[in-house]
């Protein structure tokens, strides 16, 4: 009977001893295993199990020092009785459950209050979504990134003696000094803010410092304004402290200032929004700081995934501008360096840290000591600067390819990708279901972020390889363009004039070819006489990028590949010109792209 219960995995990180103890473990605590069984002789396990003796008799061993098995001389290991004094239910004596039954389901409607949460906020993704051929997620954990190695370190230096002593008598609402002087002194300065220790209070996660806040700022009626779409779960969090949500608009520069008035309080995320990955652009924080001054409003700063840059720097967060002074700032430790503690800090006048504490305390919820001491030895010892580098180079890698992607294959939608973050934008057309889209790509291994308030999709890059990317992004577009081309113009149906080899001679030398791709980027491509193309583009920051490449004719199709772009592919076009604007249609006829067709002054 107890060999039956142990199934050992010998591609385990755990050893085959350990994973026999603990196997016995589970059995005596469940009661499958009961109390005074004799378990069977090491040689006969060993034999069952196909493992060395040796291996068995130290697991044994192990579990008569921990009090689970006892020996008696000359007859072997029994189970001990403690476990039955213990008050552990055996299998015998176990009531039968009565989980799911109507009775069952009645009473506990009665006894408890009616809780609405929004679908959004409860959604959750597939427990094995890591093993997804294209997990395209966001500010996730990606085995690949992790410094495992880094955080072990550090686990091992706060358990001296002298780290203990330290962390251990924290007092039940207190911070831990060391990691807040690492916030002040390393952290926060980076972004231009400048505080003291007793202006920051650390927070178990955004979610909590999100409900103190609502708690101390809101409630009775008093109004937030909040970009939409927004976060789900940030929403619900408000809306249950009893604040009033209002809804605001923005633009490809971020949110209206006048679109929050009659709000006390604003919760902006100006790096980089969840869930358009919008970024507010330097002019309007200025506009926004400007407006919320003179409406003597309150500004609630999210600042997250700042530290993932990959053009430049990030702008500057409200907080460090002319006009902060109004600010509390936000800031969550990512999930790509930090996916189990997830601690989060708050940053506000030392009159506001000191109520948001009270309030902490009486909710008897403080971030566990021993995850504050390990995170200021993680980041005093240099290894979060060290992380957020290596981990950035990778996550760039993965921010070009999925833009590349979106372009070479996706090039009629608009996506929006900020300079910082771990997701893209994509909205989709009103005659394409994103939930739709959604659900048949997951049926081909491609997990993707859906907003239904939007019919919009959000693409993840921090937990799939860069190699990965284009394959997914072609299964996308292939489910969406089976949907786009219905009810679109065709080589066939197109408005306009084909153009022909003969036209393509006379027309295309010395012509320029102006747009904007799917990321809303502006290029200009230059056809010269030789063959030869010379292509410029700006992106989302302003920054020029350019390449080369040649041009010909197969038959009546227009034939271009880059050294770099579009992956340096060849492909090839029907071209159709409606007066100044030029369409592309692929082989079989359908709308790739259009752009504008002009010459060289």
């Amino acid at each position: 009977m107890t060999e039956s219960l142990i199934v050992l995995d010998a591609q385990a990180d755990k050893s085959l001893q350990n994973q026999i103890r603990e196997k016995i473990i589970q059995g005596i605590l469940s009661g499958s295993i009961p109390a005074g069984h004799k378990m069977p002789s090491s040689r006969r396990m060993a034999e069952q199990l196909s493992v060395a003796r040796n291996t068995v008799v130290l697991a044994y061993q192990q579990l008569v020092d921990d009090g689970f098995l006892v020996t008696r001389e000359r007859s072997g290991f029994y189970v001990t009785e403690t476990a039955r004094q213990q008050g552990i239910i055996s299998h015998a004596e176990a009531v039968p459950g009565s989980a799911g039954s109507e009775a069952e389901r009645a009473f506990w409607r009665e006894h408890c209050n009616p809780v609405s949460v929004s679908r959004r906020a409860l959604q959750s993704r597939p427990a094995n979504w890591l093993q997804y051929p294209f997990p395209f997620v966001s500010n996730e954990y990606d085995p690949q990134l992790y410094p495992g190695a880094e955080w072990r370190e550090c686990t091992r230096d706060i358990y001296s003696g002298r780290e203990v002593a330290q962390w251990a008598t924290l007092g039940g609402n207190e911070d831990d000094r060391q990691l807040v002087e690492q916030i002040c002194t390393r952290l926060l300065p980076r972004r231009g803010i400048y505080v003291e220790p007793g202006q920051v209070l650390l927070a178990s996660g955004l979610q909590q410092a999100c409900y103190l806040l609502g708690e101390l700022l809101l409630g009775s009626g008093r109004r937030l304004g909040m970009v939409a779409p927004g976060c789900r779960e940030t929403e619900e969090i408000f809306r249950r402290t009893g604040a009033v949500l209002r809804t605001a608009t923005q633009d490809s520069d971020g949110p209206l200032p006048g679109q929050f008035s009659g709000s006390d309080c604003w919760y902006l995320q100006p790096n980089a929004h969840n869930p358009t990955a919008v970024t507010t652009s330097l002019q309007r924080r200025r506009e926004l700081l400007q407006r919320a001054a003179a409406d003597s409003a309150v500004i609630i700063e999210n600042d997250c995934e700042h530290e993932f840059c990959y053009h430049g720097s990030p702008l500057p967060p409200l907080k460090s501008l002319n006009g902060g002074e109004s600010v509390i700032y936000l800031y969550q430790f990512p999930r790509v360096i930090d996916p189990g503690m997830q601690l989060a800090f708050v940053v506000a006048p030392k009159p506001v840290i000191q109520r948001l504490r009270a309030l902490r305390y009486t909710l008897r919820e403080r971030v566990p000591a021993i995850n504050q001491r390990l995170l200021a030895k993680f980041i005093g010892s240099g290894h979060l600067d060290a992380a957020t580098f290596r981990i950035t180079r990778q996550l760039r890698e993965r921010w070009t390819a999925l833009g590349e992607a979106l372009m070479h294959h996706l090039p009629k939608l608009q996506a929006r990708r900020a300079s910082c973050g771990t997701a893209c934008w994509l909205e989709l057309p009103e005659h394409i279901s994103a939930e739709q889209i959604h659900k048949q790509g997951e049926q081909q291994g491609l997990l993707l972020e859906l907003v239904r308030e939007r019919n919009a999709l959000r693409l993840g890059f921090a937990a799939i390889d860069a190699e990965r990317i284009e394959a997914g992004v072609r299964i996308l577009a292939q489910l969406i363009n089976g949907e786009v081309s219905h009810g679109e113009e065709t080589l066939q149906t197109a408005s306009g004039r084909r153009l022909y080899a003969a036209d393509l001679r006379a027309e295309f030398p010395g012509a320029v070819l102006l747009g904007t791709n799917a990321l809303g980027e502006s290029y200009r491509v230059q056809l010269l006489a030789d063959g030869s193309m010379l292509g410029y583009s700006r992106n989302d920051v302003d920054m020029d990028e350019t390449d080369t490449g040649r041009w010909w004719l197969d038959g009546d199709m227009w034939v271009r590949q880059w050294r770099n772009w579009s992956y340096g592919r060849k492909a090839s076009f029907h071209v159709v010109i409606d007066e100044h604007r030029i369409k592309w249609f692929g082989e079989s006829g359908q709308l790739i792209d259009t752009g504008l067709l002009g010459r060289e002054e």
